[in-house]
């Protein structure tokens, strides 16, 4: 089913919804975590919601992945349509960006982006820290695109996966910091931007510890979708949809599997 156009909000008194998608599997628990982090984070009148894909992958670390989550994202999509005036996707692979941005008339934040961006304003050049070396490609793909490529210092894998981040977070900070220092030490990095949302909880000791701004990927999305939604009520300014997030003629035909 495509999705229908949403209501003009233009001029609004109502604060933005944001939606913040969690794209995999994810126990409520974390769910709910990030739901009170946001919260505390975002201007009054602002409404936050966070969700997740049940029956989605576990996470996202290679490639195949993304298929099943884009899938699940896209039949999500006409209920994002109607509820929200834009949407996070928290992973710093920013997985089915085009896509959302193609099928959904509000802005869609990938959070890798967003890092990237936040990053730019705060130091000439950082280091994107990241759980493991596999994950380096496809990020780098996405900075060249991004048009960041020459502002990085360097990208440092910690040596975990995105389970290991969770289950042992003491490992998991010292790992990040380890690599951090020598980003800063060595690469001469201004600014640490942490590669995956799964970094719960780092950016602000991290930045106390090595005296540099570090980014936190779910709040540099966050914020910016959050600025973005209230631009979009207030003056009405959105994503373009010229060439690249064209829609498809008739809305997009309901997603398989």
């Amino acid at each position: 089913m495509a999705s229908r156009p949403r209501a003009d909000r233009t001029g609004s008194d109502d604060g933005p919804r944001v939606l913040h998608v969690i794209p995999v599997d994810a126990p409520e628990s974390r769910t709910l975590r990030v739901k009170r982090r946001l919260e505390s984070i975002a201007h009054p009148g602002t409404r936050v919601a966070v969700t997740s894909l049940p029956g989605g992958p576990p996470d996202l670390e290679y490639h195949v992945a993304d298929h099943h989550a884009l899938s699940l994202m896209l039949k999500r999509a006409p209920h994002w349509q109607e509820a929200f005036d834009a949407v996070v996707v928290a992973c710093f692979y920013d997985p089915g960006l085009r896509e959302l941005r193609e099928t959904l008339d509000m802005p869609v934040v990938g959070v890798g982006q967003a890092s990237l961006h936040l990053a730019s304003l705060l130091g000439s050049r950082f280091s994107v820290i990241v759980g493991r070396a596999k994950w380096i490609p496809r990020m780098s793909d996405n900075a060249l695109v991004y048009g960041f490529k020459h502002r990085i210092a360097s990208w440092r894998p910690a040596g975990m996966g995105v389970a290991e981040l969770h289950a042992d977070p003491k490992a998991a900070y010292d790992a990040i910091k380890g690599q951090a220092l020598k980003a800063v030490e060595n690469d001469l990095a201004e600014v640490i931007v942490l590669g995956c949302a799964a970094m719960e909880d780092t950016a602000p000791r991290l930045a106390r510890d090595l005296g540099v701004p570090v980014v936190d990927p779910v709040v540099a999305g966050f914020k910016l979708a959050e600025m973005l939604a209230d631009l979009r009520c207030k003056t009405g300014l959105s994503i373009s949809k010229r060439y690249d997030y064209e829609p498809v003629p008739g809305g997009h035909p309901p997603v398989q599997g």
